[in-house]
């Protein structure tokens, strides 16, 4: 799995200017808020459109400004943690992590129910979001980034709201999950910690620039 990247984005008083490679790679995005971390995550998904480059994902063309290739953020194949979760309000836990399974149907209650197992999320799944603590939403919202089993794992500060406890927990459950599956994983964060832990490859990202 491998991801190819050349982008420049421009705004009125900030421009984005980046350009990586990562092939079956843990990434650390690593700098300081407004560095441009987030903005080239959204970019590399479809969220943002860049001015001008290329995007390339498992060999695949999914941005390429000369060539008028833009693909929808869905048909990228990219599982994406959001900073603020962006769980869904009205539905419960259960609901939350189904909505991002893509299988067969007859095999989504296994899924989701190892998905709860695996992130400590047993005795919540009939609760809405606005009933859960801020490390449960964000348990929560990791496992619905997994259920679809993206082939590239995009993650903006992941492990902010948990405790010391389940952070540890979930290094060790992202490192595992980054040797099983051979995806490539892209970490924001502004923790040089917790880039050292996570990432096989840190990119420091300072205005824009990395």
């Amino acid at each position: 799995m491998a991801v190819s990247v050349n982008i420049e984005k421009n705004f009125r008083d900030f421009s984005l200017k980046v350009q990586f490679e990562g092939s079956s790679a843990a990434i650390g995005l690593l700098g300081a808020s407004g560095s441009g971390k987030s903005m080239t995550l959204r970019c590399i998904a479809g969220i943002e459109t860049p001015d001008r480059g290329k995007i390339v994902i498992n060999g695949k063309t999914v941005f390429d400004s000369e060539a008028g290739i833009n693909l929808k953020p869905q048909k990228r194949r990219i599982g994406y943690l959001f900073q603020n979760y962006a769980l869904f309000p009205t539905m419960t836990v259960e609901q939350n992590i189904r909505c991002g399974y893509r299988g067969e149907k007859s095999s989504a209650q296994e899924k989701v129910s190892d998905l709860i197992r695996r992130y400590h999320l047993e005795g919540l799944e009939k609760r809405l979001p606005s009933q859960l603590s801020g490390g449960q939403k964000q348990r929560v919202a990791i496992a619905r980034t997994l259920a679809p089993e993206p082939t590239v794992l995009f993650m903006d500060e992941p492990l902010s709201n948990l405790d010391a406890k389940l952070r540890l927990e979930m290094r060790y459950e992202l490192q595992r999950l980054h040797v099983e599956t051979g995806s490539t994983f892209v970490y924001v964060t502004h923790d040089q910690m917790e880039a050292m832990t996570l990432a096989t490859r840190i990119c420091l990202m300072e205005n824009g620039v990395l």
